[in-house]
């Protein structure tokens, strides 16, 4: 995490104001809680534990969002950043609050075992290949001219399957072909058996290793209407 950027800093500083006000029996409490965790703590499960704790949604969603950004590796990386950074003026903190800071976050950054399996999952979720962010089959007719191109003498219908991926610089790669109609039928039918394995694969997992589904975008079922033209 960048904490020299503005931007960055600003947010660092909002949410270190939140989580000071947490006292030491709830800081032991939700750090039981997180050590306790099983299989995988997404993000709203990380929220959802938190709030156990914390019943002020703000001091939440900032104690979420340090255990985010900041790794257990990361700690003393921040604390020097903020020893640096308490001689300025606009440093934020007075000394006493800089110390309770630096126990809170050495108490609290820690590797809990359901956020570093969840943290695990993401980034293989984003190495395994490039991530698609749209697939459109668009349909069309194109008109068959006569020589003068002034009579239209049919019409042929088409699909162009039209592909944008993210590509390794994280830029939007555009991929398209175009489609014969067994291909349409063919590509159809390969869906719906990938649709049946995933079932299937889901339905395993669940009886093999309860809890060990990651709640992803690689693995969530999406709720929304296609967007075929």
């Amino acid at each position: 995490m960048p904490f020299e950027h503005p931007t960055a800093k600003k947010e660092l500083v909002e949410d270190l104001k939140a989580i000071i006000s947490l006292s030491d029996g709830k800081l032991a409490e939700l750090h039981r809680h997180l050590t306790e965790a099983k299989g995988f703590l997404a993000p709203k499960a990380l929220l959802a534990t938190i709030q156990t704790v914390a019943k002020d949604q703000n001091v939440g969603k900032a104690m979420q969002r340090v255990l985010r950004n900041i790794g257990p590796s990361q700690v003393e990386r921040v604390i020097t950043f903020l020893d640096e950074w308490r001689n300025e003026k606009d440093f934020p903190f007075d000394q006493a609050q800089l110390e309770r800071l630096k126990r809170i976050l050495k108490k609290l950054i820690l590797p809990y075992p359901s956020l570093a399996r969840f943290q695990k999952a993401e980034r293989l979720a984003k190495i395994t290949g490039q991530q698609l962010e749209t697939v459109e089959l668009i349909c069309d007719l194109r008109p068959i001219f006569d020589e003068s191109r002034k009579n239209v003498e049919g019409m042929m219908p088409y699909t162009r399957l039209h592909i944008v991926a993210t590509g390794e610089d994280g830029l939007p790669k555009p991929f398209e072909a175009e489609l014969t109609h067994q291909q349409v039928i063919d590509l159809a039918e390969k869906a719906e058996k990938a649709k049946n394995k995933l079932e299937t694969l889901r339905q395993s997992i669940k009886s093999w290793l309860p809890g060990g589904l990651p709640d992803l975008p690689l693995t969530r079922i999406p709720r929304k209407e296609s967007s075929d033209v």
